[in-house]
This record gives C-alpha cells, sequence and structure tokens, in this order.
C-alpha cells in the first residue's frame, strides 16, 4: 500500500466516470497518476481498491471484482461510501478524500446505527 502522501494526485484531481464503466469498475479519467503506474505481481484485491493501470487512470474495483489483480493500488474506497460508487453514472464527477481507519470506522459505525434506526 502506498503512503498517505502519495494519495495527493489522486485526492487533487475531479475524476470523470467512464462510459465503459461496469459492475466489475468503475474507470475513471483525469489527469493521469503517471508515479503510481506499473506492472507488478498479482496479490488479492478487496471492494473497492483503486487500481492504476498504465495509462494512469483509475479504476474503482466494485461488487463483481476480480478477485486478484496486477495494478498497483494507490487507495481503497471506505466501507460507508460503498452505496455512493454504486450510484455513479456515466459522466457523473467523483473527488477522493483521505480518511483516517478511526474516522471510516467512526462513518461506518453511523450509516450501521442509522440503518438500524430505520427498524
Amino acid at each position: 500500500m502506498t503512503s498517505p502522501a502519495s494519495a495527493d494526485p489522486l485526492c487533487n484531481t475531479a475524476w470523470e466516470v467512464q462510459a465503459d464503466s461496469d459492475r466489475m469498475g468503475l474507470r475513471l479519467r483525469g489527469q493521469a497518476l503517471d508515479g503510481h503506474t506499473g506492472h507488478m505481481l498479482t496479490e488479492g484485491v478487496p471492494l473497492g481498491a483503486v487500481q492504476v493501470p498504465p495509462d494512469g487512470q483509475p479504476i474503482i474495483l466494485f461488487v463483481e471484482h476480480q478477485t486478484t489483480g496486477g495494478y498497483p493500488k494507490i487507495a481503497n474506497v471506505i466501507s460507508a461510501d460503498f452505496h455512493a460508487v454504486g450510484q455513479l453514472r456515466p459522466r457523473d464527477q467523483v473527488r477522493f478524500e483521505q480518511v483516517s481507519i478511526d474516522a471510516a470506522l467512526t462513518l461506518l459505525e453511523a450509516q450501521e446505527e442509522w440503518l438500524h434506526s430505520l427498524v
């Protein structure tokens, strides 16, 4: 996994969801992430991983993603935001924000409490 500072180019760019996105992955278009591209040994990839293929245009792996991948992973979408990723459509704009693990857990817990309150 990359250091938090190396995700700055991802967070400082507005990304557009491309028409060739699907349930396997949302392909994004914006300023290429040249310093994060390349191939590597295949390893497991989690739901929400943000991979950077050789063209420097990130892909958010989604609900029907492959189980392994050979592109560098620059970030991961937090669980509390999966619902928002699932609603993205071609030409939608998306921005990334770095959050700590503690903040991600707090957001997920708040979301789960809200869902339980609906029962």
